[in-house]
């Protein structure tokens, strides 16, 4: 059995937005919970300087994580112009579609690395 798909994305917040940036990840967060039902789990962790941030999103498979990068497309436009990210990896068996969006949304938006570790053996309970 899979152990689904979890995707953590880093940010680095420029100075003088953390609060802009808490707004926007709430009003993402809220946004995804109403819209995309096959998310799994959505956290955002800060740092104590507040100057970076992990969000750690899971999904049951590939094609729900596909179906985030469409429905949320403007929104997570929006967050790449907002922070820097510094990377994002994947966990779990992404498919290539997700990972072509993710690489192109990189090259759009500073060139920040994508990697990706497939599913090889655990257990949830």
């Amino acid at each position: 059995m899979s152990g689904g798909l979890i995707f953590v994305g880093t940010y680095a917040i420029p100075d003088g937005i953390l609060e802009e940036f808490k707004v926007a990840n709430r009003a993402m967060g809220d946004f995804v919970q109403a819209n995309e039902p096959r998310i799994l789990s959505w956290h955002t962790y800060l740092n104590a300087a507040g100057d970076e941030a992990t969000t750690i999103m899971t999904f049951p498979d590939s094609a729900a994580l596909e179906q985030h990068l469409r429905v949320a497309a403007d929104r997570v436009r929006q967050g790449t112009q907002m922070v820097q990210t510094k990377q994002v990896d994947l966990y779990g068996d992404a498919s290539e579609a997700v990972i072509a969006a993710l690489q192109q949304l990189s090259a759009a938006s500073g060139e920040w690395p994508v990697a990706v570790k497939p599913y090889f053996y655990g257990f949830s309970s």
